[in-house]
């Protein structure tokens, strides 16, 4: 047992590294690259040689299951951030869908899990991307013991609740315009099994046409979608029209599936147009104030009270941070609207903590559309603000693409 005890003792000398002046302390040798199973999800660790003592746990977006998982949104962000010395940790998290619950649980478990088998990292940041960005800012509101700091890429952090209201908004904008089919359930309350690629997307292609493009525009405006009109048709298409209409159909279907019973409301609002807008809109022919009073008509939608618990829960953010958070938003996003950000800061600063939140603006078109570039930047940004104490500036961000006087539009409700 002394034996035992003395080769452990060395082993665990030998797996000292240093970085600057700062010795790391590892409970195995480096570099390592640990996989396998916790809790039922499978995760991948891998920690460089060159370890800097700082920890980015990674949260993926919505459908991106894979094994092992993605240790950063992009195969180039791992590159850099390994050569720089970070431990990258991911989860493919339990289950698949909306399961933001999990995710976040997974989080907690995995950093935990982190510390037992290879050691305690000086810094650990949680980071994420689309719905892994909104995790991020479950994780540092819940788990403020774990994590020094959170980056959130491209998330709909108006919460949640909020998220899907904006879904219903465009699901009953295409029914106006489109018609609605009474065998998808109801715009509020979707038919449990509804499968997009089967019910839904032959008719989001049949109206996929250029005569049908005022109709498109009428939907864009009315729910605030913020796609430029110089953007590419592929685009267009792609993002505005299919993506979000499966967000608005069967992955709605599945959350209230999982939060028990209807999450969506829209109950008291009123739906408007500028006059600028309303003349576009008739520059195709369309009647806007007919198609405003059918919506407004339809301003009707009451969730159950536990479901709509649940999505709070499950994650709408309060704005309540105790650590550093840095969020980035591509402008011409569609999926997660920039007017997420605005959003989210009117919480943080009503929560009192303003001075622990920056936010970064990308320019370009699509969902997530950064450049590795851009990626790291933020964690340069984050690992700079917990070594020093100093909210980053502008020169973290001076990288192409950044849009530095941007200001993103507050949340429509």
């Amino acid at each position: 047992m002394k034996r035992r005890g003395l080769i452990v003792a060395l082993l665990v000398l030998a797996a000292v590294t240093v970085s600057g002046s700062r010795q790391v302390r590892t409970l195995v040798p480096l570099p390592a690259d640990l996989q396998g199973d916790l809790n039922g999800a499978a995760y991948r660790i891998v920690v460089p040689a060159n370890w800097n003592g700082t920890l980015l746990v990674y949260a993926h977006g919505y459908g991106e299951y894979a094994v092992p998982p993605a240790l950063a949104p992009l195969a180039g962000d791992v590159t850099t951030l390994l050569d720089q010395g970070y431990a990258l940790a991911a989860s493919t998290f339990r289950g698949t869908g909306v399961n933001t619950k999990e995710g976040m649980e997974d989080l907690a478990a995995l950093t935990s899990f982190f510390r037992d088998a290879v050691g305690r990292p000086q810094k650990t940041i949680v980071w994420g991307k689309s719905m892994g960005g909104l995790m991020t800012l479950g994780a540092i509101e819940k788990f403020p013991g774990l994590f020094d700091g959170a980056v959130s890429l491209c998330s709909p952090a108006a919460g949640t609740p909020r998220r899907f209201d904006l879904g219903l908004d465009i699901a009953l904008a295409y029914g106006i315009v489109f018609g609605w089919h009474a065998e998808w359930g109801t715009p509020g309350d979707l038919r449990d099994d509804l499968d997009f690629a089967a019910d839904v997307l032959p008719d989001v292609v049949a109206n996929m046409t250029p005569a049908q493009k005022g109709r498109w525009e009428f939907i864009r405006l009315v729910t605030g979608l913020p796609v430029s009109l110089t953007v590419a048709n592929s685009y267009y298409f792609a993002n505005l029209r299919a993506v979000n209409m499966f967000f608005s159909t069967e992955v709605q279907a599945e959350l209230e599936r999982r939060a028990g019973g209807r999450i969506v409301e829209n109950v008291g609002r009123t739906y408007a147009l500028t006059g600028e807008e309303k003349a576009y809109l008739a520059s195709f022919g369309l009647d806007p104030d007919a198609l405003l009073a059918q919506m407004n008509a339809q301003a009707i939608y009451v969730a159950d009270r536990n479901a709509r618990n649940y999505v709070e829960h499950y994650v709408d953010p309060s704005g309540d941070i105790r650590r550093p958070v840095l969020t980035m938003h591509v402008i011409d996003d569609a999926l997660a609207v920039p007017n997420h950000a605005a959003a989210y800061r009117a919480a943080v600063e009503q929560a009192g903590h303003g001075d622990l939140l920056v936010q970064a603006f990308t320019n370009g078109v699509g969902h997530c559309a950064f450049t590795s570039e851009q990626d790291v930047a933020t964690i340069a940004a984050m690992a700079s603000w917990l070594e020093t104490g100093n909210r980053p500036g502008e020169a973290f961000f001076a990288a192409p693409g950044f849009n530095l006087g941007y200001v993103p539009p507050p949340w429509r409700w």
